[in-house]
């Protein structure tokens, strides 16, 4: 592992790959003087032109054997060629025959071009988050990928950004793991698809500044931050190489550094406000539905295929929850029009009919997951939940049973915590994400709930790391305030409704 904070940093990943790969090429180099080790002649030589053998032999006896080590130490080479040749072909047969079994971080290349890249990964990321602990944000912006410099208004946003982002913690340090391919990576915030990329896990070591320390309430990732921010995908893409050329890289997701890593909240938020619809779905289904409450929770694809034609004809763009905070928090641009589009349950239905829609359309969802739920029929296997991070989907928490938390949070408060708990835990070991949103079941208690219920249930959700939470109507409304992250506003999709009730639900776009 590569860190910042080594004095002296040893490439020792180089030296594994190579190493591992020439052995044979090195061998004799490795070897003593003079030993059998080191190809046999200099051995055999050395004893034949010795001294005693000297005065004992006959020229013609010298020149047979000179002769005879000449023929051996030939074919010693001949012999080492074929090994070589062998252990060259069936590394090549190897690689295409079992890729499946190959360790997906094992950093040894199979070409001299694959060892490059994964070397310039490294070197890539090391530049990027040394400028980020050096506060070098021209740096930083030099290195990011044009697409994603155009999300910005320019790079003087995107310094103050980094500065308020940070403004409350001490950056120590990093270190790197093991480089490796990615198939493709699709960027949840533009949902654009990338196929020449490499990826090294980042971890960034920071602590948070005085301000903080003595603050009372402080949430667990603000007080020990570098436990979130642990081995987080440092994403590189790779421009085509033409001829001889080395691809040119540049930095798609920065691991710690970027706008998508976990939201650390500031102390004392600045309070702003900001408009953006958060649209609630249930199913999305063409199966007829059988009572008025399925017949409200069921959007059929033809229907949700046109609410999503409108929004992208307007020019609606999706965001990502970490898109709102950043802004709720840090001031951070948002695109035209933003929206976010979130599915309640994790039904299958929603796997299977809105995901393809979403995707046509390039736009992004959360997908709230009853974790109690996962693989029961009806509900979504925990492979496609996996699927939707990989597709650049979001996923959230929706409690373990689906438990009303209105009634138990002064009854039950363990109950309660259980619920808040276990979810996050299990979502978060089946992904390998860290789970800071969440979503209430029935919108309780902030549709039935007292303010006591509510002020519960919000520092229970907030001590437990969470950091935003969406209500049920009851409340609802497209304005998101950042003094109220744990009751974000939301705007049910009704099935009974016509794409007309739908526009009218939308503020008005200019």
């Amino acid at each position: 592992m590569y860190s910042y904070r080594q004095e002296h940093t040893t490439h020792r990943f180089s030296a594994m790959r190579y190493n591992t790969k020439y052995e044979p090429q090195g061998y004799a180099s490795r070897s003593e003087p003079g030993s059998a080790r080191s190809g046999g002649v200099a051995g055999q030589a050395a004893s034949l032109f010795s001294p005693g053998r000297r005065r004992n032999r006959s020229t013609s006896s010298r020149v047979s054997q000179l002769l005879l080590a000449g023929l051996l130490s030939l074919l010693l080479i001949a012999i080492a060629v074929l090994v070589w040749g062998l252990y060259a072909l069936l590394s090549s047969s190897s690689t295409g025959g079992n890729q499946a079994l190959h360790n997906s971080a094992t950093f040894i290349a199979e070409h001299p071009q694959e060892a490059a890249n994964e070397q310039q990964v490294l070197v890539l990321a090391q530049r990027y988050l040394t400028a980020l602990l050096h506060h070098d944000y021209d740096t930083m912006w030099s290195l990011l990928a044009p697409a994603r410099r155009a999300l910005w208004p320019n790079e003087q946003t995107f310094a103050h950004f980094w500065q308020a982002r940070f403004a409350h913690y001490t950056l120590q340090g990093f270190s790197l793991g093991l480089p490796s391919q990615l198939s493709h990576w699709i960027d949840p915030e533009t949902m654009t698809s990338y196929s020449n990329t490499l990826t090294v896990p980042a971890s960034l070591q920071l602590v948070p500044d005085a301000t903080l320390s003595k603050a009372a309430n402080v949430p667990p990732e603000d007080r020990h931050p570098a436990s979130v921010y642990h081995n987080l995908p440092f994403i590189v893409e790779g421009s085509p190489s033409q001829g001889n050329e080395q691809p040119h890289w540049h930095v798609l997701s920065g691991g710690p550094a970027d706008p998508e890593a976990p939201i650390l909240p500031p102390p004392q938020p600045v309070a702003r406000s900001i408009a953006v619809p958060i649209l609630m779905y249930h199913h999305v289904s063409p199966a007829p539905t059988h009572n008025l409450l399925d017949f409200s929770l069921t959007v059929t694809p033809r229907t949700f295929a046109a609410q999503l034609d409108y929004l992208k004809s307007h020019g609606y763009h999706t965001i990502t929850f970490n898109q709102l905070f950043n802004a709720l928090y840090f001031d951070a641009p948002l695109p035209p029009h933003p929206i976010i589009l979130t599915f309640d349950d994790g039904y299958e239905d929603v796997y299977r009919y809105a995901v393809p829609l979403l995707q046509a359309h390039g736009f992004s969802g959360m997908f709230y997951i009853i974790t109690g739920f996962v693989g029961a029929t009806g509900y979504m296997s925990w492979n496609e939940v996996r699927n939707l991070l990989a597709q650049g989907m979001q996923v959230g928490s929706h409690t373990v049973h689906h438990t009303s938390l209105g009634w138990i949070i002064i009854g039950d408060p363990q109950l309660t915590q259980q619920e808040l708990q276990a979810s996050q835990a299990t979502l978060q070991q089946h992904l390998g994400i860290p789970i800071q949103q969440f979503c209430y079941p029935s919108g309780e208690p902030f549709r039935h709930g007292t303010p006591l219920e509510q002020a519960r249930i919000t520092t229970m959700l907030a001590a437990d790391g969470y950091v935003g939470a969406t209500t049920d109507p009851g409340p609802t409304g497209w304005l998101q305030q950042s003094t109220q992250p744990f009751a974000l506003l939301r705007i049910r999709v009704d099935g009974r409704e016509n794409l007309a009730e739908f526009i009218a639900s939308l503020p008005s776009v200019s």
